[in-house]
């Protein structure tokens, strides 16, 4: 069973660059999750860029992911941040909702939730990690 915060993300819009719950793409779905569930506040990214390009958005994961990359866990767990290889390159996001569970958005979709074993993500899963303490949001904020 999903927790009931899922419920508020699913059906969000894909949009290239969004960061909100008017749209999403995958790290703005990750980072929004993070901010509003997790109390994590992690660099908003925003850049020229297409998120649907595979080939685009690989090099700026190689630059950016170790911002998802705090601690590498073994399994997933509420909150954790999956990397995804697709056509080689980790170039895709979502976070685990619970068991093997991952919330993520997709061009032509938008934000739901699948099996880490299921589909394109079968198979690409780079790594699971816990995001740095470092993005915690302190009471003085």
């Amino acid at each position: 069973m999903l927790p009931p915060w899922v419920s508020k993300y699913v059906g969000i819009p894909f949009v290239s660059g969004g960061r909100d719950f008017a749209g999403c793409d995958c790290y703005g779905l990750v980072r929004l999750v993070l901010l509003e569930e997790f109390g994590c506040r992690l660099p908003v990214l925003a850049g020229d860029y297409d998120a649907c390009r595979t080939a685009e958005v690989g090099p700026m994961f190689d630059t950016y992911a170790p911002l998802l990359r705090g601690e590498r866990i073994g399994a997933p767990e509420a909150g954790a941040v999956a990397v995804i290889r697709v056509r080689g390159l980790p170039s895709h996001t979502g976070i685990f909702v619970n068991g093997g569970y991952m919330l993520h958005t997709v061009h032509k979709i938008g934000a739901h939730c699948t099996g880490i074993g299921s589909g394109f993500l079968r198979g690409g899963l780079e790594g699971i990690y816990r995001v740095d303490t470092a993005y915690r949001i302190t009471a003085s904020v």
